[in-house]
């Protein structure tokens, strides 16, 4: 082999990250746009059209906790997996391209669930009516396609919602692969620009009579916009994966079980004189059972993970944790706290108070939203790079800047106990826009500047490996006996020892497998101690590889620490709507209420406010725990890692 040639597969996982243009940040976030669309559709729409297929107001929750169990599970899992997937067409775009054909198909079922009934009770011969002269309805029909259509909808709830999360997490990982360290702030800008986006555009999207415009036929204001949704995330993933390029994973960077005991059984070969290669292993009687012990590995992995996240990384997830303990409460229940308010003022008794009240609350989300997508916008461009000295005075950094807005959440979550009208919660709503988009942006850049970080470390020591092998290479001698070869390689593994390298790193340096069998041969004909120094080490280093977390696995499991928040804040209102409209309950549980969303208990201490049998507001008093858990969130920044510490704390544990 010639001298200083590198390599290819490590230059592929390892090699440099080029600067990118707008054009190519906006092409590599432009799909969570269209992910953010298909989840405004979910949120915004899906609970009045299970109502109107049927499904009763207390069995909501089992449907919706379809979006943290999703969040929980499948991101980590995916995550973990794209780290390690070996197609050609790169790590990520496989299991992007999986997820969105799940998510047509859920999004056409729960769109078309009565027409997919009505098909299917045709298929097994289910008349209409009874077929008697006078049309009697046939109640089984009725019955049969109520239910189906309920089935087929609950169930397109929970497979979009686990195939969107998987294609989220893999379009949130290519913004941490692809750019360069100090690109991270600015790439995970325009991630939250396209998420601020996808959700005005679904929402004003939903505001429009879309049967009178699209030019399709259809029966409802939710099959339109569910057609509109298929069309704008297709659009958007084409887009993502036909313009952004994605390195595929070489084979050498995963870490092989089998190739280790194939080299394994091969050193052992050479140490006992042998130059033959040993049999291969025979495979396993049962495939279920290596299946089952591939997930096992990969759960005991992502646990690793979890309780030894490195050090930067967990300060951000800590701030999130306390962040969307937050942010929960104002998502679920701002249109709610605008009808509570409402209600101050207005007669609750009005046939029109709840469709009012809840317009109102839909326009301040909308002014919100667009809010958000305006400080997206601009909330960059006063945000200074860590690494450039030569920012203006007016600029401050991206912890300063988040940290700001979680005591703005905080100031803005307490003052609900001073608003009085509508026009003040509108207000109020509009102003969370700017803690919003920092939410959106700030944890997932500094996510980013970790592994743009690890990665940037990784590949200069694998620079310097390469280095070191090019000098061993200049000591060989095409033709060499092999004893000539042992003498010259003396040295070198001595070398080798004590700087810690493998055999399988001193031997890559020779490219012909003859030439590798020799060296090997000869690296073992060494004394016995430097043999077993060096074994040592390759197995060292091919456990350092397996446990290492890569950015889809730091994300999935930083997004565990934004779904947990939901369960916490889901048992805590509980606890306070049950308290405050426990008088509706008339000391007695069950019936068709024994089973009941928090949202559903929410609208039951609303109640008991028209009543004026209670003067505390539930929601609010809900909103205000939000708040504090957000003065909470603010403390904690004060402990967050800088680059400067981070790639200190890199080259501490390399």
């Amino acid at each position: 082999p010639s001298s200083g040639q590198r390599p290819a597969a490590r230059d592929a996982v390892l090699g440099e990250r080029k600067p990118m243009t707008m054009w190519q940040m906006l092409s590599m976030t432009v799909l969570l746009a269209g992910i953010q669309f298909v989840w405004t559709v979910e949120l915004g729409y899906g609970t009045p059209y299970l109502l109107s297929l049927g499904l009763s107001k207390p069995l909501m929750t089992l449907v919706w906790m379809a979006g943290p169990l999703s969040g929980l599970v499948i991101q980590p899992v995916v995550g973990r997996l794209s780290d390690r997937c070996r197609s050609k067409m790169g790590r990520r775009r496989p299991f992007i391209i999986g997820g969105g054909a799940f998510v047509v198909a859920s999004v056409v079922a729960i769109a078309y669930a009565r027409e997919l009934a009505v098909l299917l009770a045709q298929v097994l011969r289910l008349g209409e009516t009874m077929g008697d002269p006078a049309g009697t309805p046939n109640p089984a029909y009725n019955a049969f396609v109520s239910r189906v259509s309920i089935a087929l909808a609950v169930i397109g709830f929970y497979v979009l919602d686990f195939s969107i999360n998987t294609s989220q997490a893999c379009a949130r990982a290519l913004a941490l692969d692809i750019p360069p360290l100090e690109q991270q702030d600015m790439a995970n800008a325009y991630a939250g620009r396209m998420l601020n986006l996808g959700s005005v555009t679904g929402y004003m999207v939903g505001f429009l009579d879309l049967r009178t415009l699209v030019p399709w036929k259809t029966a409802s204001q939710m099959q339109a916009l569910c057609l509109i949704a298929i069309i704008v995330f297709m659009a958007t993933i084409v887009w993502t994966c036909v313009t952004v390029r994605e390195e595929p994973l070489a084979p050498a960077a995963v870490p092989n079980s089998q190739a280790a005991n194939s080299g394994s059984g091969a050193s052992a070969s050479a140490a006992n004189g042998s130059a033959t290669t040993p049999p291969p292993t025979p495979p396993s009687s049962s495939s279920s059972s290596s299946v089952m012990s591939e997930w096992a590995d990969m759960a005991r992995a992502i646990w690793r993970g979890v309780v030894s996240l490195p050090a930067p990384v967990q300060r951000v997830c800590n701030v999130q944790f306390f962040a969307w303990v937050a942010w929960f409460p104002f998502l679920f229940f701002a249109t709610t706290w605008v009808t509570e308010i409402m209600a101050r003022t207005d007669n609750p008794a009005d046939p029109d108070f709840i469709e009012r009240a809840t317009r109102a609350g839909s326009f301040a989300l909308f002014l919100y939203s667009v809010t958000s997508l305006g400080c997206s916008l601009l909330l960059p461009l006063i945000v200074k790079d860590e690494d450039d000295d030569s920012g203006g005075r007016w600029k401050v950094g991206l912890r300063t800047m988040w940290r700001a807005s979680l005591g703005a959440m905080c100031a803005l979550l307490l003052a609900t106990y001073l608003v009085e009208d509508v026009r003040g919660a509108t207000v109020l709503i509009i102003g969370m826009a700017f803690p919003w988009a920092l939410a959106m942006w700030a944890p997932f850049a500094m996510v980013g500047e970790y592994v743009a970080i690890v990665s940037e470390k990784s590949r200069c020591e694998a620079d310097a490996e390469v280095d070191v092998q090019d000098e061993a290479e200049e000591e060989y001698i095409v033709g060499s006996s092999p004893r000539m070869v042992s003498s010259r390689l003396a040295a070198v593994a001595a070398a080798a020892e004590t700087r810690g390298d493998s055999i399988g790193s001193t031997v890559r340096a020779f490219d012909d497998d003859e030439d590798r069998s020799t060296v090997r041969s000869s690296l073992f004909a060494l004394n016995g101690d430097t043999a077993r120094t060096l074994h040592e080490n390759e197995t060292r280093t091919q456990t350092s590889a397996e446990d290492r977390l890569e950015g889809g696995a730091i994300l999935g499991i930083h997004n565990m620490y934004v779904v947990l928040p939901q369960f916490v804040i889901n048992a805590v209102s509980s606890l306070v709507f049950a308290w405050l409209g426990a008088h509706q309950q008339g000391g007695h549980s069950g019936g068709t209420n024994s089973i009941r969303t928090v949202e559903f208990m929410a609208v039951q201490s609303l109640v008991g406010l028209f009543a004026k049998e209670r003067s505390t507001e539930a929601v609010g008093f809900v909103l205000r725990i939000g708040g504090c858990s957000a003065l909470v969130a603010a403390a904690l920044t004060v402990f967050l890692y800088d680059r400067q510490r981070m790639r200190a704390y890199v080259d501490r544990q390399a």
